[in-house]
C-alpha cells in the first residue's frame, strides 16, 4: 500500500519514539521527574507515544501541519496501521499506538530507511533522532493552504 510523506513521518516517529521512550531510565531527576518518566516509560512499553509533532517535523508546526497530520492521523487509523488514543479522557488524542499491520509496516520502513541490520546495535535510550524533511509536494495536496 502506497504512503505518502506525512503517513511515513508519523509511522517512522512513533516506531523510533516507541523504542526510545520504551528504553529512557526512570532513576534520574527529582520523585516527580521520575515518576512522570516512569509512566511514560510504562505507557511506551504497551505501545503508547505521545503525539511528537515537532520532534518528527524537527520544528515547530504551522497551523496547517497540525490539519494535515490530523488528516493523516485519520487515514492511519482507517487503514488500520495505528490506534489513537486519549489518556486524559477527553475527545483530544494525546497518543498513538501503532497496531501490529502499522508496526510491521514502519519497521519495514526503518529498514528501509536505514538498513536491515540498524537495530543491532543501537542504544536506544541515547538515540538523538533527526528530524525528517517533508518535500513540499502539491500533488498531496488536501486543499489546504499554509
Amino acid at each position: 500500500m502506497p504512503l505518502t510523506q506525512r503517513q511515513r513521518t508519523v509511522l517512522l516517529g512513533v516506531l523510533e519514539d516507541q523504542r526510545r521512550l520504551a528504553d529512557m531510565p526512570t532513576d534520574v531527576g527529582s520523585r516527580l521527574d521520575r515518576g512522570r518518566q516512569r509512566i511514560t516509560v510504562r505507557n511506551a512499553r504497551s505501545g503508547l507515544v505521545p503525539m511528537n509533532l515537532p520532534g518528527w517535523l524537527g520544528r515547530a508546526p504551522t497551523n496547517s501541519d497540525h490539519v494535515l497530520f490530523h488528516r493523516e492521523y485519520l487515514r492511519l487509523e482507517g487503514m488500520g496501521l495505528i490506534e489513537r488514543v486519549s489518556l486524559t479522557g477527553g475527545r483530544r488524542t494525546t497518543h498513538l499506538r501503532l497496531t501490529p499491520v502499522g508496526r510491521r509496516m514502519a519497521e519495514a520502513l526503518w529498514a528501509e530507511e536505514y538498513g536491515p541490520d540498524a537495530d543491532d546495535d543501537i542504544d536506544w535510550s541515547n538515540v538523538e533522532f533527526e528530524p525528517i524533511e517533508l518535500p513540499v509536494d502539491a500533488s498531496e495536496g488536501d486543499g489546504v493552504s499554509g
